[in-house]
């Protein structure tokens, strides 16, 4: 790509930071995990488990998007698990550092999670859970090469800010089926930064309605339909739907956002491990840059028999 191209793009993300830092994709890392939208589903399982997930744009060479994840979920009283009756509930604690690169900026998110579980009955658990959320935007002035040295949209001063705010969530979990409702960023704010003419951040709350269903083909083959609704920054209706083929070890499915954009994913399970990676491919023509890819590895360890 030549530089031409490369500073129209900079140029470009400077103009739509706003949208594209309040949109942070959580919707990219949710179909593998979860808990990154919903705190009520840590430690749901009854184990630890630990992903990293690494999101970017390729470009031939050029990644101008990098986002990073890096989550804990693990039940707080698994050793009291061994001697409870069936319906007692259980607690969970977990943490998300979701990181994001676009250009210039930096954005950093970081949850700290309790988790509430409640079994209803043999196959029915109420899940509910609440968070704590440190957020940070952060400008890198020496990478931008402004045309003019007096632009008014480069910051002079303070290039960070901060915020904190919190969220709840809650799910029904059956044995075939799992209805999700969470809100992020109850109290938005707004990203201020000192000394400097550039405009400031707004954030606003997020709200996620998710379900989904398994059909049991046989003991070995599994079709699990899914699907998530969500706001935008743009006072926008958003959603993601996919179609999950699970064949015990290894499963694929496909799915399409609203963002006109069709994703594929494959996931491999090796012991305790698990390896997922996912294909963006938007739809449209006039799509900045290309398409997105998302490598994640997990790793679940189950406590009760340990």
């Amino acid at each position: 790509m030549s530089r031409l191209k490369i500073k129209i793009g900079i140029l470009f993300l400077l103009f739509s930071f706003q949208i594209n830092a309040q949109d942070f994709p959580f919707h990219y890392f949710t179909h593998f995990n979860p808990m990154v939208n919903n705190p009520a589903l840590a430690a749901a399982d009854e184990k630890m488990n630990i992903n990293v997930a690494n999101y970017n744009l390729w470009a031939g060479g050029f990644r101008p998007l990098n986002d990073y994840l890096v989550s804990l979920s693990i039940p707080v009283d698994f050793k009291k698990n061994k001697r409870r009756t069936l319906y007692q509930p259980r607690v969970g604690l977990g943490a998300v550092l979701l990181h994001e690169n676009i250009g210039p900026f930096s954005q950093n998110i970081f949850q700290l999670i309790y988790s509430y579980h409640i079994p209803l009955s043999r196959t029915t658990m109420l899940s509910l859970g609440i968070n704590g959320i440190v957020e940070n935007i952060g400008i890198d002035v020496n990478s931008l090469s402004p045309l003019q040295n007096d632009d008014p949209r480069i910051l002079t001063g303070n290039n960070n800010s901060f915020l904190f705010d919190g969220g709840f969530g809650s799910s029904i979990s059956g044995k075939d089926y799992r209805i999700s409702f969470s809100a992020l960023n109850l109290a938005p704010g707004v990203f201020q930064f000192k000394n400097s003419q550039a405009e400031d951040i707004e954030e606003y709350r997020k709200f996620f309605l998710s379900g989904n269903y398994t059909f049991k083909l046989s003991d070995k083959f599994l079709i699990q339909p899914g699907v998530t609704m969500r706001n935008t920054i743009q006072d926008k209706f958003g959603f993601d739907w996919m179609l999950d083929f699970n064949l015990h070890f290894f499963s694929c499915g496909m799915g399409y956002r609203s963002e006109n954009t069709v994703f594929i994913f494959t996931k491999i399970a090796v012991q305790d491990f698990v390896f997922t990676y996912t294909s963006e491919n938007p739809l449209s023509s006039n799509h900045l840059i290309g398409s997105g890819h998302t490598f994640s590895l997990g790793w679940s360890l189950n406590l009760l028999n340990r």
